[in-house]
């Protein structure tokens, strides 16, 4: 007898570390179009989730207390780890050097209902010379968002300072 094939439940997914899961949960899902698929431990007071855009999954979380963590079952060396994460969190930036691509059908499309979110794009849609057409925001944490469709490169936008 075979086998039904079973749905994977996470495709490849990037975890964001943020500084409130509801708030980020808020801004993917009622601005960018997200749907939230699961939630640590609850809906209303998450402290994970993962949301998906067309099969694209995203994790978001926040770094627990050494209680919490010691509640999860962490052991020592994970204990250790996320003291490291939790003091490099609350010295810099996040997001320096971390850009998400995710496809969409229509990048144009979507630059629309962005702006009549009043979402900021740190760039508008432009196609590149290596057959996308994207653009890009950044979160509510500073993470580089770059949405894109596919595009030919004899499309490609020239610069407007070139």
């Amino acid at each position: 007898m075979a086998k039904a094939k079973q749905k994977s439940l996470h495709p490849n997914a990037i975890h964001l570390t943020v500084e409130s899961v509801p708030r980020s949960v808020t801004f993917y899902v009622d601005k960018l179009g997200f749907k939230l698929r699961e939630s640590f431990p609850n809906a209303q007071k998450p402290v994970w989730a993962n949301v998906e855009l067309n099969g694209q999954a995203l994790q978001l979380g926040e770094l627990p207390s050494l209680q919490e963590a010691r509640q999860l079952g962490m052991n020592h060396a994970e204990i250790e780890l996320l003291k490291q994460d939790a003091r490099a969190f609350a010295r810099g930036t996040s997001g320096i050097g971390c850009a998400y691509y995710l496809q969409v059908a229509n990048v144009d499309t979507l630059a629309k209902k962005l702006k009549t979110k009043r979402v900021k794009m740190l760039t508008p849609p432009k196609t590149q010379f290596y057959g996308i057409r994207d653009l890009q925001l950044a979160d509510l944490d500073g993470y580089r968002l770059v949405f894109y469709s596919p595009a030919t490169a004899s499309d490609a936008t020239p610069d407007a300072e070139g």
